[in-house]
C-alpha cells in the first residue's frame, strides 16, 4: 500500500495493499460482531463473553510456542521442497498443541472462573474447551503466503473466514435470542470449518512438489522460536494484566467497558498488520542477500506515508471518541470513552513497525529481555494500584507508559546493534508536525460540533460532518506545515 516497488512481478506496494484489505476486512468484521452483540447482551452477560475470549486468546500466547512467526522468516530461506517438509513438520506440532490447549482449558475452567471470580465463567469456558483443537492449526497461513508474495489469497482466506465466523456467531444471537453460549457454539462451528479450508491453504502451494528433509530441523526452529515462544509467556502475563486486574478488582461490568474501550483503530492495525508482514520476510532476505540498504529505504518509505494517513485519524478520534463510543456500541458504553483515548496513545506506536525488524535479523533473545522487564515492572504496580482502589483507567495509563517505553528502548537497541535508525530525526519531526497540524485544525471543528450537536440528532450524521470538515481544513491548510497529505494515495494510484 506505501512502499516504494521493487523489481519483480510482484512489487511490495501490491502486497502490503492485499494484507491491509485482508486486515480491514478481520478487524471490520470482529467490530461489527463486538457492536451488534453488546446491544444484544446485558452488561454481564456481555462480559462473561469477552472474558471466555480474553482466557482463550491470552493461554493461545504460550500455547502458539512463537511458531505463527516462523512462517514469515525461514519460508523466503528454504526452497520450495524443503518448504513443503517445514510446513507439514509445523502443522503436526499445532495439532498436538492444540489437543494439549483443549485438555488444560477443560480442566482449569474452574479454577479460572474463581480466579475472574465469575463462576458462570466455568461453563462457557467449558463449553469453549473443544475449539482450540481446530484453531491452533490455522495459524500460519498469513506468514506463509506473505513470504510466497501471494497476499491477495490471504485476502479472500481472511474475508471468507471472518463473514462465516461473524454470521455463525451474530446470526444465532439475533434471530434465536440466545445467550452468550449459542454465540460460544457458533464461533465453535465456524473455527471447524476454517479449520478445513487453513489446511487446504497451506497445502495448496505444495501440490505436486516433492518434500525434501531439513537437517536439524527442531533445532533450527527452536532456537529462532524459543525467545519468541518465552516471549510469548511474558507478553501473556503484559497483555492480560489490565484486563486481569480489572476483571478480578473492579467487576465484569467494568471490564465490559475497558474491552469495548481499549482497542487499536482499524485502520492502524490494518496498516500495522500489513507492514508488519512485508517487512519481515523483506528484511530477512535482505539480510541473507547482505542488502539491507534497500529494505532500510523500503521501511523508510512506508513509514512516512504511513504517518501522514493514519496520525490525522488518531487525532481526530481522540476528539470525537465519546461520539464514536457511543455510535458504535450504544450509550450505555459513553463510560468506554476514556479507554478508547488512552488506546490511541499506544496506536502511534503500532504505525512504526520495528518488531519486524528486530525478529527478522535474529535478536529474538533481545525481544523476550525486553517483555520480561516490562512485566517486572509492570505487574506488581498493577496489582498495588488494584488494592489502593485507583480508577481502573490508572492501570491502563501505566500498561501504555510501560509499552511506550519498551518501543523506544528497543528502537535504540536497533541503532546500536545494527547501526539502522529506524526512528531519524526527520521522522520525529514529521510526526511531531503532522500532530501539531491536526489539533490546531481540531479547535475550529470542535466549536462547530457544538452547533451542529445542537441542530441536528442523528449521531452518524454529525460524526460524517465533523469529519469531512476536519479533512477539509486539514488538506486547505497543508501547505502552512509544508505536509503533503494527498502523497500515500497518489503513491498508492501511481502503482497500481
Amino acid at each position: 500500500m506505501i512502499f516504494q516497488k521493487n523489481k519483480g512481478s510482484n512489487s511490495n506496494t501490491q502486497q502490503a495493499l492485499w494484507l491491509a484489505i485482508s486486515s480491514f476486512s478481520s478487524l471490520a468484521l470482529a467490530f461489527l460482531s463486538s457492536a451488534i452483540l453488546s446491544r444484544y447482551f446485558d452488561k454481564t452477560e456481555y462480559g462473561t463473553y469477552r472474558q471466555i475470549l480474553y482466557v482463550y486468546g491470552t493461554l493461545q500466547t504460550i500455547f502458539t510456542v512463537g511458531l505463527p512467526s516462523v512462517f514469515a522468516y525461514f519460508i523466503p530461506r528454504y526452497s520450495n521442497e524443503e518448504g513443503k517438509y517445514f510446513v507439514n513438520k509445523i502443522n503436526t506440532l499445532f495439532v498436538v498443541l492444540g489437543c494439549c490447549f483443549s485438555l488444560l482449558l477443560f480442566l482449569s475452567s474452574d479454577l479460572i472462573a474463581d480466579i475472574l471470580q465469575n463462576r458462570e465463567l466455568a461453563r462457557g469456558l467449558k463449553v469453549f474447551s473443544i475449539f482450540p483443537l481446530f484453531t491452533l492449526p490455522t495459524l500460519g497461513v498469513e506468514g506463509l503466503y506473505t513470504a510466497l508474495r501471494r497476499t491477495k489469497d490471504i485476502a479472500i482466506y481472511n474475508t471468507i473466514s471472518k463473514l462465516l465466523m461473524l454470521a455463525c456467531i451474530v446470526l444465532p444471537v439475533v434471530y434465536i435470542k440466545g445467550d452468550y453460549v449459542v454465540a460460544i457454539m457458533g464461533w465453535g462451528a465456524a473455527s471447524f470449518v476454517i479449520f478445513i479450508y487453513a489446511m487446504y491453504m497451506k497445502s495448496k502451494p505444495y501440490f505436486g512438489i516433492a518434500k525434501k528433509r531439513i537437517e536439524k530441523f527442531y533445532s533450527t526452529v527452536f532456537n529462532y522460536s524459543t525467545p519468541l515462544m518465552a516471549a510469548s509467556i511474558v507478553g501473556f502475563f503484559i497483555a492480560s494484566s489490565n484486563q486481569f486486574f480489572i476483571s478480578r478488582y473492579y467487576g465484569t461490568e467494568k471490564f465490559a467497558e475497558f474491552s469495548n474501550g481499549f482497542l487499536s483503530l482499524p485502520m492502524i492495525a490494518m496498516v500495522g498488520t500489513s507492514l508488519k508482514g512485508v517487512l519481515l520476510p523483506l528484511f530477512s532476505k535482505a539480510q541473507k542477500d547482505s542488502n539491507l540498504a534497500g529494505a532500510l529505504f523500503s521501511y523508510n518509505s512506508a513509514v512516512k506515508r504511513a504517518v501522514l494517513v493514519l496520525l490525522p485519524m488518531v487525532v481526530f478520534c481522540f476528539v470525537f471518541g465519546e461520539q464514536i463510543m457511543i455510535f458504535v456500541y450504544g450509550k450505555l458504553y459513553s463510560s468506554s470513552t476514556p479507554f478508547f483515548r488512552v488506546s490511541l496513545f499506544r496506536d502511534i506506536f503500532q504505525i512504526l513497525p520495528y518488531a519486524a525488524v528486530l525478529l527478522a535479523l535474529g535478536h529474538t533473545k533481545m525481544y523476550f529481555k525486553s517483555h520480561l522487564v516490562s512485566a517486572i515492572v509492570l505487574l506488581p504496580l498493577s496489582y498495588l494500584i488494584s488494592k489502593l482502589e485507583w480508577p481502573p483507567i490508572t492501570i491502563i495509563i501505566l500498561f501504555v507508559v510501560i509499552e511506550t517505553s519498551r518501543h523506544l528502548y528497543l528502537f535504540n537497541f536497533i541503532y546500536r546493534k545494527e547501526k539502522m535508525n529506524l526512528i531519524p530525526i526527520s521522522m520525529i519531526k514529521k510526526i511531531l508536525t503532522i500532530l501539531i497540524h491536526s489539533m490546531l485544525v481540531s479547535v475550529p471543528i470542535c466549536f462547530v460540533a457544538i452547533y451542529i450537536s445542537e441542530h441536528i440528532s442523528f449521531l452518524l450524521l454529525r460524526i460524517i460532518i465533523n469529519l469531512i470538515l476536519f479533512y477539509s481544513l486539514l488538506f486547505l491548510s497543508q501547505g502552512l506545515f509544508k505536509l503533503n497529505y494527498y502523497d500515500p494515495f497518489k503513491t498508492l494510484i501511481l502503482k497500481k
